[in-house]
């Protein structure tokens, strides 16, 4: 078995036909979809938004899952979506027409006028099957497009430390540790 190598392997090759020459002629469709979401996708979105959450609940607990679904923050998470899908920020990926990745880019909101203008790309996600096939790849590049379309002339991420897989992906596309944010439990328990 070939072993995969990136987002390439899911375009489908199909056999278009044969010229009156015997040319062979081959077709490629790449079932892998990367855009800026709309209203219309917002069904999909939300509970993609809420498995990356729980997703992120193994690298920074902020509670219990029930504690977070609370009806408050269900309307903030869907204010929350509904203000990146309106200005534009929410890039998502499908595969065959099926979700399998969402992320979002926005100002960094520096406070000072400046000729260096960064956008971040923030709470890059894809579904556990589609994980390791180019989907983040796709969607990173999707998003540094997006910005510098949009005045940046530089992105930046932020990924927890403990996450090995996004820390390998974003240092093999070119980024770079440019600060460390630390953290000190205020209330420890036991």
């Amino acid at each position: 078995m070939a072993r995969f190598c990136g987002w390439k392997p899911w375009a489908v090759t199909r056999l278009a036909g044969i010229t009156n020459s015997g040319d062979v002629l081959v077709t490629t469709t790449n079932p892998l979809s990367i855009s800026v979401a709309g209203f219309e996708d917002f069904s999909a979105i939300e509970p993609a938004w809420w498995r990356l959450l729980n997703d992120q609940q193994n690298l920074d607990y902020r509670g219990s899952v029930n504690e977070l679904r609370g009806q408050l923050n269900t309307e903030r998470v869907t204010r929350f979506l509904e203000s990146r899908i309106r200005q534009g920020r929410l890039i998502i990926a499908r595969f065959d027409g099926e979700l399998v990745g969402i992320c979002t880019i926005s100002p960094d909101g520096f406070l000072l006028d400046s000729p260096v203008q960064v956008w971040d790309i923030a709470d890059v996600w894809v579904e556990p099957h589609a994980r390791r096939k180019g989907v983040a790849t796709a969607m990173i590049k999707h998003c540094e497009h997006e910005c510098q379309m949009r005045g940046a002339s530089e992105v930046r991420l932020s990924v927890y430390a403990m996450n090995e897989a996004g820390l390998g992906l974003y240092r093999s596309l070119g980024y770079e540790v440019k600060s460390y944010s630390l953290s000190k439990n205020l209330n420890p328990t036991g």
